[in-house]
C-alpha cells in the first residue's frame, strides 16, 4: 500500500516540480534575464511553454478590452435606445470574438517575424551561433512585460482619470520588451549587446520604415494615377 502511495507521489511531485521552474523563469525574465534566458537555453524547454505563456498575455488582453468594449456599448445602446439597440449586442459579440482571434494569430505572427528578423541579422550578419528555434523561445518570454500593459489596461477601465498611468506602463513596457529581446539575442548567439541590440529592434525598424515607405509610395501612384485619368 505504501509503495502504490509512493509512486502515485512521484508524477504530483514532478508536475509541481515543473511549474515551480515555470513561475522561476517567468520572475527570472523580470528581474534576471541574462541568467534565465542562458538557463532556458541550456535546459532546451519545450516549445510549448513560451507558446502557452503568449496565448496566455494575448488572450486575457484582448478578453479585458473586448469587456471594457461591451460595456460602452451597451451603456450606448441603452442611451440611445432603438437607434443603439438596432445593431444588436448579438452582432457586437460576434464582431469581438472574430478581432479576439484575428488578434492572436496577429501576435504569433509578430513574434514568428521578428524572432526571424533578429536571426537573420545575428546568424548571417553578426556571425553569431544560435538557432531560431531557440530565439523563437526566448523571444516568448520576452513579452512577459506585457502583463504591465495589461495592468494598465485595467487600471484605464477602472477610471479615464488613470490615463497617464496607462500610457506610462505602455511605454515602460516597450522598453522593457526591447531590453529582453535583446538580451536574447546576445545570449542565443553569443554576440555583443550592441549587436544585439541592432538585430533585435534597429532592423526590424528599418524594414518597418521601408515596408511603410513603400506603402506610401504605392499609394501615392495610385492617387496620382486615378487624379490623372480624371483630368
Amino acid at each position: 500500500m505504501s509503495t502504490g502511495q509512493g509512486e502515485n507521489a512521484y508524477p504530483q511531485k514532478e508536475a509541481v516540480s515543473s511549474f515551480s521552474r515555470f513561475l522561476t523563469r517567468i520572475g527570472g525574465a523580470f528581474l534576471a534575464p541574462d541568467a534565465t534566458f542562458k538557463q532556458i537555453i541550456a535546459d532546451r524547454i519545450s516549445f510549448w511553454e513560451p507558446f502557452l505563456l503568449v496565448l496566455l498575455i494575448i488572450g486575457v488582453q484582448m478578453a479585458v478590452i473586448a469587456s471594457f468594449s461591451y460595456r460602452i456599448v451597451a451603456a450606448l445602446a441603452d442611451s440611445f435606445g432603438s437607434l443603439g439597440g438596432g445593431i444588436g449586442l448579438g452582432f457586437f459579440n460576434a464582431v469581438m470574438i472574430v478581432v479576439f482571434f484575428v488578434a492572436i494569430v496577429c501576435a504569433l505572427l509578430v513574434w514568428f517575424i521578428a524572432a526571424g528578423i533578429a536571426h537573420i541579422s545575428a546568424r548571417y550578419i553578426f556571425r553569431g551561433r544560435g538557432s531560431f528555434v531557440q530565439l523563437f523561445k526566448l523571444y516568448g518570454y520576452s513579452i512577459i512585460p506585457c502583463s504591465l500593459q495589461l495592468l494598465g489596461t485595467v487600471l484605464l477601465g477602472l477610471s479615464w482619470v488613470l490615463f497617464p498611468v496607462f500610457v506610462f506602463l505602455d511605454v515602460v513596457t516597450v522598453f522593457w520588451v526591447m531590453l529582453l529581446a535583446t538580451v536574447a539575442v546576445k545570449q542565443n548567439y553569443n554576440i555583443d549587446t550592441g549587436k544585439a541590440f541592432i538585430s533585435s529592434f534597429i532592423c526590424p525598424m528599418l524594414i518597418c520604415l521601408i515596408i511603410a515607405g513603400l506603402s506610401w509610395i504605392w499609394m501615392w501612384l495610385i492617387m496620382n494615377s486615378f487624379s490623372g485619368g480624371f483630368v
